[in-house]
């Protein structure tokens, strides 16, 4: 029998996730722009960026969405 581990992060951690994505997105593609667009791994430094920008959004996206269905799940619950 396997044993299961949960693992818990902190709130505060948790929540200011999607904007560390993209602040970091953020961060690849202005590092690129100060070592050079010419650079060998410029197109990497782009690539992880855009990807960290978008993950962040989607991220931050779904968990709205998320919110606003269990706002109104609770409501009709409790009426």
């Amino acid at each position: 029998m396997k044993a299961r581990l949960n693992m818990w992060i902190p709130g505060p951690v948790y929540e200011s996730l999607p904007y560390l994505y993209i602040i970091g997105g953020v961060l690849f593609i202005s590092g690129t722009i100060y070592v050079g667009l010419d650079a060998v791994a410029a197109p990497l430094y782009i690539a992880c960026g855009l990807i960290s920008i978008v993950y962040g959004a989607v991220v931050f996206s779904k968990r709205q969405a998320r919110r606003q269905n269990s706002t109104k799940g609770d409501s009709v619950k409790s009426a």
